[in-house]
């Protein structure tokens, strides 16, 4: 009886055991969740990638992700020709439009941030509009356009891809301005120094970071472009990548392996342009020491 009357004393004694947590098992379920749609999402993303490089050294490239017979020919091809011409286009074209949009976008981007503009906040939100107006409602007015006096070529539409690029430009070139202390063009002026040699010397090394985000941001802007120099261009010579790729399509065959070794190829710049870059973006501002005590 003593043992048996013990059992429930000692049970009531023991410390009593804590709920299941169930927000914890909810967060651990939505985590487990989470990490299966992002590997799902990863794995799309990656497949197109897989058959761009299996199709690029495959004799016999089709649509499908295959084990591949391993040839040269594909980037030979690819580089043959008018194709490498595209591809010199591809960059003139991408590198005149950036050069103008960048230094056209850093000089308005200074106004608009150091000087007094009547109606600044409304100009700023027009330019921030127009960033987003698309193209196609512009093409067929400036092919009119160019038509007329005769621009229907590499240049010209080089110029107009910098003009839709520029809104954008301008408006991330001036936050980053906007974050340079206007103490060191106060120590720079002291100094003598003028306008041009204050945005040159002083703000535009400290704000270089946004000055290359722009400059990227329009460059890949300009070389992913098929509809501009599709109407604007209308030499066969002077077309860029992104519209001699369809070059590779026939009407009973398609060249998968050629346009898998050219897309790769039409990636290269993008690739250096940003592996360039990554020291420029982890350097970020240095400003310290910046104005002379």
């Amino acid at each position: 009886m003593t043992a048996v009357g013990a059992a429930p004393e000692a049970a009531a004694r023991r410390p009593a055991m804590p709920p299941a947590n169930r927000a914890s098992l909810r967060a651990l379920s939505g985590q487990a969740i989470a990490n299966v749609l992002l590997a799902i999402f990863g794995a799309l993303f990656l497949l197109p990638m897989l058959w761009l490089v299996l199709a690029s050294v495959d004799a016999n490239a089709s649509w499908s992700v295959e084990v591949p017979h391993l040839t040269a020919a594909n980037f030979a091809d690819a580089l043959s020709g008018s194709n490498l011409q595209s591809i010199i286009n591809s960059i003139v074209m991408s590198g005149v439009s950036t050069v103008i949009a960048t230094i056209c976008g850093a000089l308005a981007a200074y106004a608009l941030s150091r000087r007094r503009i009547p109606w600044k906040g409304p100009l700023l939100l027009a330019v921030l509009f127009l960033s987003g107006v698309p193209l196609a409602i512009l093409v067929i007015p400036v092919f009119q356009m160019y038509s007329a006096i005769g621009w229907l070529s590499l240049l010209p539409c080089s110029l107009f891809l910098a003009v839709t690029s520029l809104p954008f430009e301008i408006y991330l070139i001036k936050n980053f301005i906007d974050a340079v202390p206007r103490d060191v063009e106060e120590a720079a002026r002291m100094e003598r120094a003028g306008t041009f040699q204050i945005l040159t010397r002083v703000v535009g090394p400290l704000a270089l970071p946004g000055i290359g985000a722009a400059a990227i941001y329009g460059f890949v802007t300009a070389w992913g472009s098929f509809l501009v120099p599709l109407v604007l261009i209308t030499d066969p010579s002077q077309q860029p990548g992104s519209i001699a790729i369809f070059g590779f399509i026939g009407n009973a065959y398609v060249r998968y392996g050629d346009i898998a070794a050219f897309s790769l190829i039409y990636a290269v710049p993008i690739l250096l342009l940003y592996a360039l870059s990554a020291r420029l973006f982890r350097g970020g501002f240095v400003l310290s020491g910046a104005v002379k005590g």
